[in-house]
């Protein structure tokens, strides 16, 4: 079955579909996907992250955006999604900015670490260079209007375990968030949400 899992965290929910199956078996959003992308992958994005939103709410939803491209949807919920090699990751909140990433488990990272890891944050093995990045790249959607660049995030120190949590500095406003990981065979998934305000 695609649905991998379906979660509560804090005042969020958040969702993993394996987009293993054909995005056609899904009649209504394949037939939007076709009128939007050329793209068969980005067509299974399109499809799949819908399935997922659907199943997590109960409804089918559009996914809205504002000026600066983030996502919502309407009544103001708010969501973020992430997708990579094979899955996508969907969390939503009623009340509370949230921010996810999903990677697919790759050595890539480490020839591009140098573009994302500051000084401060020595991590020598390539799963905490893939968590370090993913980690960043769900704070950066959490503080979407702040734009943050790589170096603008710091990562403390933290052990890797195939669960656990990530402080994370937006060097910016000086708040530090606390981000959720995990680590599976194929993907690590990273997420966030905000202070209630």
């Amino acid at each position: 079955m695609p649905l991998l899992s379906i979660e509560s965290y804090q005042d969020a929910r958040f969702g993993i579909w394996e987009m293993s199956d054909s995005p056609s078996d899904y009649h209504e959003w394949y037939a939007e996907a076709s009128l939007l992308y050329k793209s068969e992958a980005r067509r299974k994005e399109y499809v799949f992250v819908r399935a997922l939103l659907e199943r997590m709410t109960g409804a089918k939803q559009v996914i809205l955006h504002d000026k600066s491209g983030k996502p919502y949807l309407d009544g103001n919920m708010q969501i973020s999604l992430s997708h990579t090699k094979g899955y996508c990751a969907v969390i939503v909140s009623d009340s509370r900015a949230v921010g996810i990433d999903i990677e697919y488990m790759s050595d890539r990272v480490d020839k591009i670490a140098r573009k994302f890891i500051r000084n401060d944050e020595p991590m020598a093995t390539t799963i905490q260079k893939l968590l370090l990045w993913s980690a960043k790249e769900a704070v950066y959607k959490l503080f979407s209007s702040y734009r943050l660049d790589y170096f603008e995030m710091r990562v403390f120190p933290f052990e890797v375990s195939w669960q656990g949590i990530m402080r994370i500095e937006n060097l910016r406003n000086h708040s530090i968030v606390d981000v959720a990981y995990r680590v599976c065979q194929n993907y690590v998934l990273t997420y966030t949400i905000g202070d209630n305000s």
